[in-house]
């Protein structure tokens, strides 16, 4: 197994999560990266990275690590809140300055076989252009034998928008080291995995986007809990469509700032980081007030862009969802431009 020579470091991202970090740590001790040869040239390192959190997610941790012989572990506690801010202080620790291949998860996850994490880094490490591996992220609904309609739904529209898409799950994904060490994330961002995603497709905002970037490995998956309510629901698509926004007012700043500059994406927002704390505040506060439109056109079209391509048998199915779909992303659309006249949607959960 070619993770035999490699070295890796696993983050389990957790806000508090004390009903949900213990399953995924014990599924995550399943792994057959766990059982190599005392021979091998395997070093794993797997960190808790708690972020801000008030309930006993950190102490349920630190117990686990204390009992498990199967790993190198370890609990890193963070006062601040906010997955991009946690994924910085991981991903930028010294101790992992060498480190071949990073796997971040979240903490409310189950693996769904044993050789997901070796087999995310075996085809990774055989290809050359690729720098980040995703998995099948997959509902646990769909383990249900007897499903309610919404679950039935969400399923069928989740299938829906995976075809053929290089998304990346924040959830659990794995990327070669050399490149994740030069990305550098805005603190505060609502959607940090799709602002990762960018950032790799056009290395750093130096080239038009290479989704082969993105290697996707669909013979293996994970579960995670999907929204439970139309309520939730709705409250999850909110938070996805201003972290969008936040993604795209930020995307512009590179493009322009990085041919202004000579230096890339990453190291631009490192030394804003470092410099000024805000600067991701007082971009979206020009943005505002300037004539641009806070939510683009394409928002509001982006279910049927992505229906237009399929198969006339298949549209006849999915058409009342995109009726419904686009009527629920319509009304989001009104709600958060009134939310955005006034606030940036940094943080926003």
């Amino acid at each position: 197994m070619e993770a035999q020579k490699k070295t890796v470091a696993i983050g389990i991202f957790a806000h508090n999560e004390e009903s949900n970090i213990l399953p995924t740590l014990q599924s995550l001790a399943s792994q057959d990266l766990f059982c190599l040869p005392p021979s091998s040239n395997a070093r794993i390192k797997v960190s808790v990275i708690a972020n801000g959190c008030t309930d006993a997610t950190v102490r349920i941790a630190h117990d686990f690590m204390r009992e498990q012989s199967a790993f190198d572990g370890q609990v890193i506690e963070l006062q601040k809140a906010g997955k991009s801010h946690a994924w910085n202080q991981f991903v930028h620790r010294p101790e992992f300055h060498d480190i071949d291949y990073f796997v971040c998860t979240d903490s409310d996850i189950e693996f769904g076989s044993t050789s997901v994490i070796s087999t995310l880094i075996q085809r990774l490490s055989c290809d050359n252009e690729a720098y980040l591996a995703v998995d099948d992220a997959k509902k646990d609904t769909e383990r249900k034998v007897k499903k309610t309609t919404f679950e039935t739904l969400s399923l069928l529209f989740s299938r829906f928008m995976r075809q053929g898409s290089t998304a990346v799950a924040g959830s659990l994904y794995c990327a070669k080291g050399d490149i994740l060490r030069r990305v550098h994330m805005p603190e505060g961002l609502p959607v940090e995995d799709g602002f990762l995603r960018a950032m790799l497709v056009t290395d750093l905002f130096n080239q038009p986007d290479n989704t082969k970037r993105i290697l996707v490995v669909n013979e293996v998956w994970h579960y995670f809990t999907p929204d439970s309510s139309l309520r939730s629901l709705f409250r999850h698509e909110e938070r996805l469509l201003i972290g969008t926004h936040i993604n795209s007012v930020i995307y512009g700043f590179l493009w322009s700032e990085v041919q202004n500059t000579g230096l890339d994406a990453g190291a631009l927002i490192s030394d804003k980081n470092r410099d000024d704390p805000l600067w991701v505040e007082d971009l979206l506060s020009r943005h505002r007030q300037s004539d641009k439109p806070l939510i683009s056109r394409n928002h509001y079209t982006k279910y049927w862009n992505r229906w237009k391509k399929l198969p006339s048998h298949i549209k006849v199915i999915y058409f009342p969802l995109m009726i419904a779909g686009t009527c629920m992303r319509y009304i989001l659309i009104q709600r958060i431009k009134s939310h955005l006249k006034g606030a940036s949607g940094l943080g926003h959960w």
